[in-house]
């Protein structure tokens, strides 16, 4: 079915979207187009509904590092709290996808800094692993721990030596004592 829109090419969008056989708001988070995610929650999609691969339009958002998409559906009042299979949140994916601002929007809306995921792994972990520097140290400047132990005993301290950059274990540590100023 199509919806007509009088807004600027809206129903161009909306066409080309749901000619794709997927919802408008799974298109439009996959093309990382705000304006069509706006357009979809407009027209009534339910940013909380499954997408076709079982998650959430936010958390499909953060898996793919679609920021724009993420912080539409967040503003739009999507469930920041939900967990994919895994026990991953939205806050785990976008620490790993270095996305800095997201992570902001979930920690203000009451995700915990340190929540634990798959495996026991914190987003400030995820961060390190994915090799996320301005993202981790801004998730210590939020309060995030450095010593919060995974199920595998490794801290994010840990991880950031094994990575082999101790500039990077070097500035979380710095960045945990400039949050204690």
């Amino acid at each position: 079915m199509i919806q007509i829109f009088l807004r600027s090419g809206a129903l161009a969008l909306l066409f080309l979207l749901t000619s794709c056989g997927k919802p408008p708001i799974e298109a439009a988070v996959e093309k990382n187009d705000r304006g069509a995610v706006s357009e979809a929650v407009k027209a009534g999609a339910d940013v909380n509904a499954t997408v076709g691969n079982g998650d959430t339009p936010l958390l499909l958002a953060v898996k793919t590092g679609q920021s724009s998409s993420a912080q539409a559906l967040i503003e739009a009042g999507a469930d920041v709290k939900v967990r994919d299979p895994s026990g991953n949140g939205a806050l785990h994916y976008a620490a790993q996808s270095g996305m800095t601002g997201i992570c902001g929007l979930l920690i203000e809306r009451g995700i915990a800094v340190d929540d634990k995921g798959a495996g026991g792994a914190t987003p400030l972990q995820l961060a390190v692993l994915g090799g996320r520097q301005e993202t981790a140290k801004y998730l210590v400047h939020r309060g995030a721990s450095l010593e919060q132990k995974d199920e595998a005993a490794r801290s994010a301290l840990d991880l950031a030596v094994r990575s082999g950059d101790t500039r990077f274990k070097n500035d979380l540590e710095l960045a945990a004592k400039m949050r204690g100023n």
